[in-house]
This record gives structure tokens, sequence and C-alpha cells, in this order.
């Protein structure tokens, strides 16, 4: 379980640059060069966080039990419709 703090890290690190990225690109006037060089930053890091949130889904996955005590696959996606405070979006 060492990891984990490295894995946490290393995403919070990710998004922090984001951040930081689109915050200068909004504004401060660049270049064509220099937005195009932050874009592609961005993107590097968007994958990082993209990763490691892919990994963390894994292991969530892994880790659910059914009542039975066998490991069971949960979706983590909302059902269309439905909103996030749980009201059915009506």
């Amino acid at each position: 379980m060492a990891e984990e703090p490295s894995r946490t890290s290393e995403f919070e690190a990710a998004l922090a640059e984001l951040e930081r990225i689109v915050a200068r690109l909004d504004r401060e006037e660049l270049s064509l060069d220099e937005a195009l060089e932050m874009f592609e930053t961005g993107v590097s890091h968007l994958r990082t966080a993209s990763r490691l949130l892919d990994d963390a889904r894994g292991v969530v996955e892994e880790l659910i039990e059914d009542a039975s005590g066998e490991l069971a696959t949960v979706d983590f996606d909302l059902p269309v419709g439905e909103a996030a405070d749980g009201d059915g979006g009506d």
C-alpha cells in the first residue's frame, strides 16, 4: 500500500498543473508557440490524471463485494436522467 500516497500525489500534481495551465491560458496573451506548448503540456498532465483515475477505478471494482462475499463490478455512472442530488431529475 506504500504506492497509494505516490499515486495520490502524482494525481494531485497533474491536476494542479492542469489548473495552472488553464488559468494562464485564460488570463494571458500568449504567442501561438507558447499557447501550443502549454496545451501540449496540459494534454500530457491530462493523460497522466486519466490513467491514474482508470487505475483507481480498477482497484475499487476489485474491492467491491456483494452479499455472498464474491467480488462484483459496480457501474460508477449515474443512470441517464438521475440527478447527482438523488432527486431523480424531476
